[in-house]
């Protein structure tokens, strides 16, 4: 797979995410069995737009062909996508969320696998 596809993938995944996290909080939490109390609300519209953020930059920047921005990109997505699928399969263990949240461990999973396919991997043309 292309950098340029993963990063169209992963932006328009965030940003799905992001702008139901950001303007039907309460339906996506329901979704994962989490209560919708003001609080998590607050902090489920602030992961929101940080995901909308996140998606607009992975799909703006899909076809940079700069070595070390690619670099940059792909090495802190990768982090990024590790410290997502510690969190979500955590709260899987800990019973936080419902088998929905199975959904979550997958896709950080296969967006680590993707970024380190380019972390690990022989390098690429763009």
């Amino acid at each position: 797979m292309r950098l340029g596809t993963l990063l169209r993938l992963a932006g328009i995944l965030a940003l799905a995410f992001g702008i139901g996290f950001l303007f039907a909080p309460a339906r996506v939490l329901a979704m994962y069995g989490v209560a919708a109390e003001p609080t998590v609300v607050l902090m489920a519209r602030f992961f929101g737009s940080a995901l909308v953020q996140l998606g607009l930059v992975f799909y703006l920047i899909r076809d940079v062909s700069d070595p070390t921005t690619r670099r940059g990109v792909v090495l802190g997505s990768f982090l990024g996508s590790l410290a997502g699928f510690v969190v979500s399969l955590t709260a899987q263990f800990w019973g936080l969320v419902n088998s929905f949240g199975w959904s979550s461990v997958a896709i950080y999973g296969l967006l680590l696998l993707g970024y380190g396919s380019f972390v690990f991997g022989r390098p690429q043309a763009s």
